[in-house]
């Protein structure tokens, strides 16, 4: 659902990639090991060096089935640790919020940039229909719209969901004031990447599901914010080991 909703398929069929089954089951294995990952962290408070490890080396083998070579499996990575480093600054009252949305949400989608970006090196051409960079809006509007959805789901975890950081360690308000103009930014930068491109561009195509998933987002942030109020958040499983 993950790889369709972030028009991975479409990126493989376009780009010509060869043995493409195999590879979409090997990605597949390697959005499962990331996953597991980020279950261990939303799970544990108290992390271990040593089951990092294990999590890392598994990551790291399924990299390496997609066509990853050994010598760059740390640059492939470098997002993925950055992101990993948000979650655990969180045990140590350092939050992500506290820095630009922007910043935040782009290492947030560090796993399907990692995706297209194997999806790149197999490719044939796929750079003549869309770089790598064209992706960006809509990662960061499509980011904010899975924060938005899971509000109750990781109200039960160890999470960074941003949204509910906002609300909790300031107000609801902080937080709809704070992603209303965030989400407006993402609108307006869009539409900048759609002029320079040109009308009869490729971005059109990614320009217009960014415009869906903006009103989208903005409609499930609104309603789901509105249902969780600020004890709510303080009892969560975040706030509670935070001594909340």
């Amino acid at each position: 659902e993950l790889f369709e909703y972030r028009e991975l398929p479409y990126l493989m069929e376009l780009g010509k990639v060869p043995n493409a089954k195999s590879l979409y089951k090997n990605l597949i294995d390697l959005q499962k090991d990331i996953y597991l990952l980020d279950k261990y962290l939303e799970s544990s408070w108290k992390i271990k060096k040593s089951d990092l490890k294990k999590h890392w080396k598994e990551i790291h083998g399924s990299m390496q089935k997609c066509g990853v070579p050994k010598s760059k499996l740390e640059k492939y990575s470098a997002h993925i640790y950055n992101y990993q480093k948000h979650e655990l600054n969180l045990r140590e009252h350092i939050f992500p919020i506290k820095k630009s949305l922007e910043y935040y949400y782009y290492y947030k989608s560090c796993d399907v940039r990692l995706m297209r970006q194997i999806i790149y090196d197999h490719s044939v051409g796929l750079n003549s229909s869309f770089t790598l960079s064209d992706w960006r809006y809509f990662d960061l509007i499509t980011e904010v719209n899975d924060d938005a959805t899971d509000v109750f789901e990781d109200l039960k975890t160890i999470n960074g969901n941003a949204i509910l950081l906002c609300a909790g360690l300031e107000s609801h308000s902080f937080a709809n004031k704070r992603f209303d103009e965030f989400i407006k930014k993402i609108d307006r930068k869009n539409v900048e990447r759609f002029r320079s491109k040109g009308d009869g561009s490729n971005y059109k195509m990614i320009y217009k599901m960014t415009k869906k998933q903006i009103t989208e987002t903005s409609k499930i942030l609104k309603s789901n914010l509105s249902k969780v109020d600020t004890s709510t958040i303080h009892a969560s499983k975040l706030f509670k080991n935070l001594g909340y």
